[in-house]
């Protein structure tokens, strides 16, 4: 976890942190295992704790290396077999994300306090709220009332417009946000277990490259655990929805009104139509075109073009307009 975004309290006793949790008693001899952060399964290191709720992911096990998993009943043997501690739970997902809660912290705006007014860079308004650990690179223009929150490293020579928030952002050079957008606020991570629903917490980050242009009133959520991510001279409209861990590869282009689902993973130059609409984990090859109000279902190979509801290569689409008109045009 980045240290410029959040506080890490701790390492704490796994016993205490799943106190209060539905889960299997853990065995005496695993209480006073030190876990000091939350981490992907998937390559993640000793002293951490991370989860898994599908059979779909156990090969996550393969490269893990944590403390500890909150994981179901039927894959527990495998977290044994990978010498890390199971926590057998009904709710992997939603009582990691409490455990979360007890072992890291986000730094807030006024945790550091605004820079002052006077002796600011002439290219930053007065009515810009800046914390105190942001780094603004020479040349870049910050706009009355934007938001640019602890930690946050912005490249030289870009343009933050006007009511722009910026939380656990890294952004390269050349960038632009225009008004109203939000980069870096936490994403639509809903789980649940025995004390209902839990708005999960998110501890990544977005990572953006240079030259990156992001419209009016779009929002870029940071990462669950790993980082949402930007190529290079990637162009994003307005009224754009970009959900957690996304990536977009360089010089990818999407149109206004469009959603992209958590953990999208979009390849280089991809080209998306409007209000284009993807389900989660969707893979679109580098080079794909998605038409217009297109709904995604299925990844995309590269270099294909896919459109329709719910979404197939153009020519099946196509093909299947023209059957439907002549079926309409027979019974008529």
């Amino acid at each position: 976890m980045d240290k410029r975004f959040y506080d890490v309290l701790g390492p704490l006793p796994l016993g205490e942190l799943v106190t209060g949790l539905n889960i299997e008693p853990l065995e005496a001899k695993f209480q006073e295992a030190m876990i000091t952060n939350g981490e992907a399964l998937a390559g993640s290191q000793a002293g951490t704790i991370s989860f898994l709720q599908s059979k779909k992911y156990k090969s996550d096990l393969d490269t893990a290396g944590a403390t500890a998993c909150f994981i179901t009943e039927d894959l527990a043997h495998l977290a044994g077999a990978a010498h890390i501690i199971p926590i057998v739970s009904k709710y992997p997902r939603a009582h990691f994300g409490r455990v979360i809660n007890k072992l890291v912290r986000k730094k807030e705006i006024f945790d550091d306090g605004e820079l002052p007014a006077a002796g600011r860079d002439p290219h930053i308004h007065a009515t810009a709220i800046i914390s105190k650990t942001a780094e603004i690179g020479e040349g870049t223009i910050i706009s009355p009332y934007a938001v640019i929150g602890p930690g946050v490293k912005i490249g030289n020579d870009c343009e933050i417009g006007a009511h722009v928030t910026l939380e656990c952002t890294i952004m390269g050079a050349g960038c632009t946000v225009k008004s109203g957008s939000c980069i870096g606020t936490r994403g639509f991570g809903v789980d649940g277990d025995e004390a209902g629903l839990l708005d999960l917490p998110h501890v990544g980050r977005v990572v953006m490259g240079d030259n990156v242009s992001i419209g009016a009133k779009t929002t870029i959520d940071r990462g669950l655990i790993d980082d949402t991510i930007l190529g290079d001279n990637v162009k994003i409209d307005n009224l754009v929805q970009i959900g957690h861990n996304v990536t977009i590869g360089d010089g990818a282009m999407i149109a206004a009104q469009s959603g992209l689902s958590g953990s999208c993973h979009i390849g280089k130059g991809v080209m998306m139509g409007g209000a284009v609409g993807l389900a989660d984990h969707i893979t679109i090859g580098d080079g794909a075109k998605i038409a217009a109000r297109a709904c995604l279902m299925h990844n995309v190979p590269a270099g294909e073009v896919w459109s329709g509801f719910p979404a197939m290569p153009i020519r099946d689409h196509m093909r299947t307009i023209a059957a439907t008109k002549k079926l309409i045009q027979k019974k008529r």
